[in-house]
């Protein structure tokens, strides 16, 4: 696979919605998913030093692949010229991979794919709709010895994302494997840090309480606030699923189902599994992954109550209730 996602991605951090008549999942609820955070911040409280958790690296470092056949090195990311389709308010960057031969013969790279997510609660960045790679994304790649291949991918960041740490998932898969080594890098999105203050992370609710309100934290996710934009039929919902890593290996991904009920009766209007795209990208150690999910909303049911069920791939479930708009 090409550092350029098989899809085309929204230039808004909206992930696609399934709609479906109802979802089904366990009424399990583990400790470990009922234990609450008291801490401001949703990840393992950070080290005073600025040295990173073991299993990221600066952007620039090469790291080994198949063995230390290849090596993979993530530039830092360099703002672009305005894309065209750019939202109001955002700008455009190019992360390079560089995939490197470390072997004494002719080989095809391994694919790779990216991910970027920017900031403490870890949003999910947007690949520019104008994105091109060179060369074709479909393409095996051939490398000589000692030799190498750059890959680009367009990203489109808000502005006030300036400043902040941007950590990227990198997935290098090798000729004829199925499953991707995972790689992940970190650095500072250019930019004036001065005018990019640090986004607040919800508190978290008190241990063992049952349904937790909308954006606050239960154990390891967090869902945010309903927004409704639109008339009509056509009215849709929008919320932010947060999702916290808080070991030092790699954490599949956000791997959470989403079951949104509306109003006294708790109608169930959407089942909403938020991805990057086509898959669900790994969430790197001691870090959060956020991603945006839109639905349809009944008019009927805008103004009056909202409950949202998270429920993850082993079938445990949060639930969360708030408003609807």
């Amino acid at each position: 696979m090409s550092v350029l996602l098989r899809h085309a991605l929204p230039t808004v951090l909206l992930a696609g919605a399934v709609l479906t008549s109802g979802c089904a999942g366990s009424d399990s609820n583990p400790k470990a998913d009922r234990q609450a955070t008291d801490s401001t911040t949703p990840a393992a409280p950070s080290s005073p030093s600025t040295a990173l958790p073991d299993g990221i690296v600066k952007t620039g470092t090469a790291l080994p692949v198949g063995d230390g056949a290849w090596t993979v090195t993530l530039q830092s990311l360099e703002p672009l010229p305005a894309v065209a389709g750019m939202p109001a308010g955002s700008s455009a960057y190019t992360a390079r991979v560089t995939v490197a031969n470390q072997g004494a013969q002719v080989a095809t790279a391994p694919r790779t794919a990216v991910t970027a997510r920017y900031g403490t609660l870890g949003r999910t960045a947007a690949e520019a709709t104008n994105s091109v790679s060179s060369p074709s994304k479909d393409e095996p790649q051939q490398v000589r010895p000692n030799g190498s291949v750059d890959r680009d991918v367009k990203l489109v960041l808000p502005d006030q994302a300036q400043g902040l740490p941007v950590t990227v998932t990198v997935e290098a898969t090798e000729e004829g494997l199925a499953e991707p080594e995972l790689l992940f890098f970190e650095g500072v999105l250019p930019g004036d840090a001065a005018g990019s203050p640090a986004p607040q992370a919800p508190h978290g609710a008190q241990a063992g309480q049952s349904v937790t309100p909308l954006g606050k934290w239960n154990g390891q996710v967090s869902v945010g606030k309903v927004t409704v934009s639109g008339e009509g039929a056509s009215r849709t919902g929008s919320l932010e699923l947060s999702v916290v890593n808080r070991s030092g290996d790699p954490m599949s991904g956000l791997g959470t189902t989403l079951r949104i009920l509306t109003g006294q009766e708790l109608h169930l209007a959407a089942t909403v599994r938020p991805v990057y795209g086509y898959r669900d990208a790994a969430i790197a150690p001691y870090r959060t992954a956020t991603q945006t999910v839109s639905f349809r909303v009944p008019e009927r049911a805008v103004g009056g109550p909202v409950m949202v069920e998270a429920v993850d791939a082993g079938g445990s479930k949060v639930t969360f209730e708030g408003s609807l708009g």
